[in-house]
């Protein structure tokens, strides 16, 4: 059910309605108005771009261009006659254009200024008119606000899309006709007001810290910049650094809205001079390929311009085929590449081999050491430390290169298999490594290997080597827990003897085992000395020591 109409009180002030889309006009937007209105009246021939094509279309046909503006001119010959332009403002037929130029007029002659129109577009921007007539906003608002350089042209987008070019800057406004021509003045002017600083040297336009001698032979310069040939044969070239600086609006925007339609690869051939430190050899198809997508994407203004230094490095990065990429260099073999990572002279070293067998692999590490394909064959470490680097390579190279760095092979797997299950710090690993190598080194001195020699003779010089070689405490264990049967006592009682360690342990070992492990005591006594020699450099008959010891345990063998 309805509710009571409200109660109006005499003398209250009814609230004003106003459209959608239009707001009150302050003092600064009536005055910027009113002058260009004024223009408009007094020289709108002034504002219609110029025409620099005198062909004729087919079948001698006129332009659509040259229409408009003829149908323009028309209009402003009857610039005072309010009523004709009153009719044409709402007139049904005829050029759009042209009706738009009349309910501007119309508003012309106007003298007050309060309600305006609120225009916003994501490209041409925003501003206030005055909607008069029967013409389309974006038409109205480009034509009143001809001080635009960029919104001006939308009044013509039309025109652009029939295939017709516009240039529009502060010093003009022209029309090539249906080839792109570069007017005079419109390229330095625009790049005047873009967000970098350029300067100037023979039409070669470029910001600092670039050489334009590098520049016009295309060689590389600064940190690498990125090329427009323009087609009048003008030169712009951007540094990478440039591009990194944050900006309210990017260059590549600027540039295309200063002509129409904003198809710059039409007007310019973009390109990169650029390549790592270091490589002189070219980009591949792929490379090229990969760049000039990046180009379709920010000359179509859907590329952050702050990314496009990063983004363009990465793809010719990533279709290198050879060498080793480490931070932006590039270097044709291990050693070198491996001087620019953090990490011990032993990492870096083992680094050297694992990386030899890993050249021409195709993969990425990241500084967490994740590894990933990319489409050139080369090696690419992103600032990766060299424990990293290690631990990225180590499953499908770390094997060979243990053994390229000349350790043997079974002692080899076994290292490798136990970091790869492990996993722990290459630092701590090449510290076991080194101790490793030691023992290996101690037990190449010995002419029987452990478990080489079968029996109780055997197992004495397991536990004599076991001493020497990876200490005293290790042999007394397994000394004592290996008691299975009364020889294997027997023995590590005799060695338990010969070394000076039995004293309060003979509880552990049952009579007859001390028995006749104290009657071999004295032999192998022999054996541990002739060892100790051999591990000091000095000469010893461990073999005859061996043979002696033989006898002593009655064990009808010979050596292997």
């Amino acid at each position: 059910m309805a509710g009571p109409s409200p109660v109006e009180f005499p003398g209250k002030q009814r609230p004003r309605m106003r459209m959608r889309g239009t707001k009150q006009a302050n003092v600064d937007t009536q005055k910027r108005i009113r002058r260009n209105l004024d223009v408009l009246l007094a020289d709108g021939e002034s504002l219609l771009p110029v025409m620099s094509w005198s062909g004729k279309l087919s079948w001698g046909r006129t332009d659509p261009v040259t229409k408009t503006i003829r149908e323009i001119n028309k209009v402003l010959d009857r610039r005072q006659d309010r009523k004709w332009l009153a009719r044409r403002m709402m007139a049904k037929r005829g050029d759009l254009l042209a009706k738009a130029w009349a309910g501007s007029l119309i508003a012309a002659h106007e003298e007050e200024i309060s309600i305006v129109g609120d225009f916003k577009h994501p490209s041409f921007g925003k501003a206030s008119f005055i909607r008069k007539g029967d013409g389309k906003p974006l038409y109205l608002a480009a034509i009143q606000n001809h001080h635009m350089p960029t919104l001006r042209m939308a009044a013509w987008e039309n025109h652009a899309k029939r295939g017709f070019h516009f240039f529009s800057w502060r010093g003009g406004f022209v029309c090539s006709g249906p080839t792109p021509t570069i007017p005079d003045g419109w390229l330095s002017e625009v790049l005047n007001r873009s967000r970098f600083i350029f300067k100037n040297d023979d039409h070669i336009w470029y910001t600092a810290g670039l050489d334009p001698i590098a520049i016009k032979e295309e060689k590389m310069s600064g940190e690498g910049y990125v090329l427009l040939e323009i087609i009048d044969g003008s030169k712009v070239a951007i540094g990478f650094d440039r591009f990194q600086k944050k900006a309210k609006s990017s260059f590549i925007h600027h540039l295309a809205l200063s002509v129409l339609p904003p198809n710059l690869r039409l007007i310019l051939n973009p390109k990169i001079i650029w390549a790592p430190k270091g490589y002189d050899g070219g980009i591949i198809d792929g490379g090229l390929a990969a760049v000039d997508v990046l180009f379709d994407a920010w000359l179509g203004l859907v590329l952050n311009e702050s990314k496009l230094d990063e983004r363009m490095k990465m793809a010719i990065l990533n279709h290198i085929n050879e060498g080793v990429i480490m931070s932006e260099m590039w270097f044709d073999n291990p050693i070198d590449a491996l001087k620019e990572a953090t990490g011990s002279e032993a990492e870096r070293e083992l680094a050297n081999h694992v990386l030899a067998g890993a050249m021409g692999s195709g993969i990425r590490i990241n500084a967490k050491g994740a590894t990933s394909e990319r489409e050139g064959d080369a090696v690419e470490i992103i600032s990766a430390p060299l424990n990293s680097i290690l631990h990225a390579l180590w499953e499908k190279h770390g094997l060979q290169g243990l053994i390229d760095s000349g350790i043997d092979e079974n002692i080899a797997e076994e290292l490798w298999s136990e970091q790869l299950e492990k996993k722990i710090g290459f630092g701590r690993f090449l510290k076991d490594l080194d101790k490793r190598k030691s023992r290996s080194d101690k037990m190449k001195i010995f002419p029987y290997q452990r478990g080489t020699i079968t029996g109780v003779v055997g197992t004495i010089n397991d536990l004599i080597l076991t001493g020497l070689i990876d200490g005293q405490g290790k042999a007394e264990r397994i000394a004592i827990s290996n008691r299975k049967n009364i020889d294997d006592a027997a023995a590590g009682w005799a060695w338990l003897t010969a070394t000076g360690r039995s004293k309060g342990k003979e509880w552990q070992f049952e009579n007859n085992a001390r028995e006749k492990g104290g009657a071999w005591a004295h032999a192998v006594k022999d054996v541990l000395d002739a060892g100790l020699a051999l591990v000091n450099g000095e000469d010893s008959d461990y073999d005859g020591c061996l043979k002696a010891l033989y006898r002593a345990t009655g064990q009808n063998e010979n050596l292997p």
